[in-house]
């Protein structure tokens, strides 16, 4: 006749402490040597186990330190010997004595919830980057008088679960209620968070759910048979992935709307590559043209306007530069399309027409033809962009962006072969389209400021009454808003073509995901769903693998309720960071010091540290400020160094890291300075100590 074993979890401290409690214990230490400190206390004081059941603490209040575990006095003494010194030890300890502080069992989630006056302050986890680690440790018994350890077999496995506690509103109470999700992680996608019934949190675990390991730690209790006490590391440090992680719909995880997909990749790439540098080609343009304005009529010098000359050479050298970044964007366009969308070939993309069944994509191919740029004659003299003389003798006969596009390819090449800047190198495409351009002049806004006045075919497109007017307008729009919108035209229609092809199974999506975008449309939701500081409880999980149905998933009951700290955590412990500047600073003293640190430049590398080192700080501030003030930057040709010789060259620079350390600091202190006039954080950054005795000389 045999009998059945029941299985079930007891707290870390079950065998020292009374009453056994079914929750699992969150151990917490303070040092990098945790391991060493949990095998020494395990090994010759188990009974403190309840001294590292972790409480709540900040770094203005810090909790007990870890407690040390003294070597035995005699290292080489026999068994017996060291069983007699370690029961002598135990005869004062009363395991009545002990108490646990992790909430009995049944004990209310929602409890999380509640402010802070009805509930105790929640625990707080930190990252080991403030010196903290947490083992989550529990012991697997069998419910058999005395509680004897569960020896498993080679088909057994244990884990431990991390699962956050969302308060949500019961549709048939309408009263708040706290609900465990499992925290799903799928391969090669983020992870989200799955509601789990009351009914199941305390029985099962959702397929997919994140197992994390447990490692065994051997130890013989005060009174007993020796106990295998299960830990597992928890990982704090994942707090982004687990906190920003999205919601899944309770109804249908599956089919969950807020799910990220391949073409969603696509998708972003399509701004990353595309409509973002674009939109940062305007606020460039808006930026350069703001040192230009016109000097306003109660300004201390009313009575001068800069000279028509110092206005049209700065704004033809911007111009200048737009245009060369205009053809870079335009070979990142061009390998987009054709990359992502393997139904436009170059073929397609030069005649504009696409495919019978691919109707987005010959709705995209049309606005990408409805982007004109005219020729400068054919401005009026007032709106003329300020072109320099070598874009100016440029052709300017790519009336569209679609054949911009399809011609970029013949010259991709020998763009990516140039060495030197427009316009001082030479082999550059014999024609223009700049995507954005300035215009002399500035326009006034009806608050009486001036921007900037530019031009570039998106002010053409469809949708607008007149470049400068929006259909239908949007009240308090800024004029760089309003360009950033008419780009959202082009991604709509990137956007619907990418989703066409995706559906007809043509849709290339092996690209590297772009994690920002990720992370956003993640926020998104999180943000959506959140209802204030993300809580979490684990749980211990058994699974008996050879056994089916026959054997249930044995789950403990839920741990104490806590939080994770972010890597930037105003309560967390401070690790200690010492960094010693040079001691001697005179130069007898630097001269001492040996460069060993080794910079290793290219000849492109070299050749543009030579035009930076001949700027000075001075200049680099004249060129930002207004006219009377302002004065273009003398930067030279862009050439690699020795070019004028005909024998390119490299270098390698060795430098001396203590002297680096030191303007590294200084610099820090200027830096602070000048921004606390924004963010006022002066008060707050340094505090010093004199220390008597710290000499520079000896």
């Amino acid at each position: 006749m045999s009998a059945k074993h029941v299985l079930r979890w007891v707290g870390a401290e079950a065998f020292v402490a009374a009453p056994a409690r079914p929750s699992p214990a969150i151990l917490r230490f303070d040092g990098d040597d945790f391991m060493v400190r949990m095998l020494a206390l395990l090994e010759h004081t188990p009974q403190r186990l309840p001294e590292l059941v972790a409480r709540y603490e900040n770094w203005n209040g810090l909790g007990e330190p870890t407690p040390e575990v003294a070597p035995p006095a005699v290292v080489n003494a026999s068994r017996p010997a060291r069983l007699l010194r370690r029961g002598t030890a135990l005869l004062g300890f009363r395991r009545d004595g002990q108490v646990a502080v992790s909430p009995a069992p049944g004990t209310d989630l929602a409890l999380a919830d509640a402010p802070p006056a009805a509930a105790a302050r929640t625990l707080k986890l930190f990252q080991p980057i403030h010196q903290r680690y947490y083992l989550a440790a529990a012991h697997l018994v069998c419910e058999l008088p005395g509680l004897p350890p569960r020896l498993t077999s080679g088909g057994d496995k244990s884990a431990f679960v991390l699962r956050r506690i969302y308060t949500v509103t019961d549709p048939a109470t309408q009263a708040p209620r706290a609900i465990e999700h499992a925290f799903i992680k799928t391969p090669g996608q983020p992870g989200h968070w799955q509601p789990i019934a009351d009914a199941d949190a305390a029985t099962t675990s959702p397929a997919g759910e994140d197992w994390l390991p447990v490692f065994p730690l051997n130890y013989a209790p005060p009174a007993g048979p020796r106990r295998t006490l299960l830990g597992g590391l928890i990982p704090v440090a994942r707090h982004d992935e687990y906190r920003f992680a999205r919601r899944a719909s309770h109804a249908d995880p599956a089919q969950d709307a807020g799910a990220w997909h391949a073409r969603d990749d696509v998708k972003a790439l399509a701004r990353m590559k595309v409509i973002a540098p674009w939109q940062g080609l305007i606020e460039r343009a808006y930026l350069s043209g703001g040192a230009n304005d016109p000097v306003k009529a109660d300004t201390p010098w009313s009575d001068k306007s800069p000279p028509d000359g110092a206005v049209a050479g700065t704004l033809q050298a911007a111009n200048d530069q737009l245009v060369e970044a205009s053809w870079r964007l335009l070979q990142d366009m061009r390998e987009f399309l054709l990359a992502s969308l393997p139904d436009l070939t170059p073929a397609l993309l030069a005649a504009g027409s696409a495919p019978a069944d691919r109707p987005q994509l010959q709705a995209l191919l049309d606005l990408l033809a409805l982007a004109t740029w005219k020729k400068p004659a054919d401005f009026l003299a007032a709106d003329r962009p300020q072109l320099g003389g070598a874009a100016t003798n440029l052709a300017h006969d790519r009336a569209s962006l679609r054949r911009a596009l399809a011609d970029i390819g013949a010259v991709s090449d020998a763009l990516d072969a140039q060495d030197r800047a427009f316009p001082d190198g030479v082999g550059w495409p014999g024609y223009a389209f700049p995507l954005v351009a300035l215009v002399a002049g500035s326009a006034v806004q009806a608050d009486g400021s001036s921007l900037p006045r530019l031009t570039g075919p998106f002010r053409f497109w469809p949708g607008f009454v007149a470049p400068d007017q929006l259909v239908p307008p949007i009240p308090n729009e800024g004029a760089q808003d309003a360009d950033n919108r008419r780009l959202d035209l082009l991604f709509d229609r990137l956007a619907a073509a990418i989703d066409e092809a995706d559906a007809a199974g043509r849709l290339h999506a092996r690209a590297q995901s772009t994690s920002a975008a990720r992370l956003a449309a993640e926020l998104t939701k999180v943000l959506a769903d959140d209802s204030g500081p993300a809580r979490f409880v684990l749980r211990f999980l058994h699974r008996r693998c050879d056994c089916g149905p026959l054997a249930p998933l044995v789950v403990s009951a839920p741990s104490e309720v806590f939080e994770l700290a972010g890597f930037f955590d105003s309560d967390a412990p401070l690790r200690p960071i010492r960094i010693a500047l040079p001691f001697d600073t005179t130069p007898g003293g630097l001269r001492k010091y040996g460069k060993n640190s080794a910079f290793i430049m290219s000849d492109l590398l070299c050749g543009q540290m030579k035009r930076i080192r001949r700027m000075g700080f001075g200049d680099m501030v004249l060129s930002v400020l207004p006219w009377p003030f302002h004065k273009g930057l003398k930067v030279g040709a862009g050439g690699p160094c020795g070019a004028d010789s005909g024998a390119n060259f490299g270098t390698i620079c060795s430098l001396s890291i203590p002297i680096i350390t030191i303007v590294a600091f200084i610099l820090l202190i200027v830096i602070a300075t000048l921004l606390d006039l924004i963010f006022r954080w002066l008060p707050f950054l340094i505090a010093c100590f004199p220390v008597p005795g710290l000499k520079g000389k000896r």
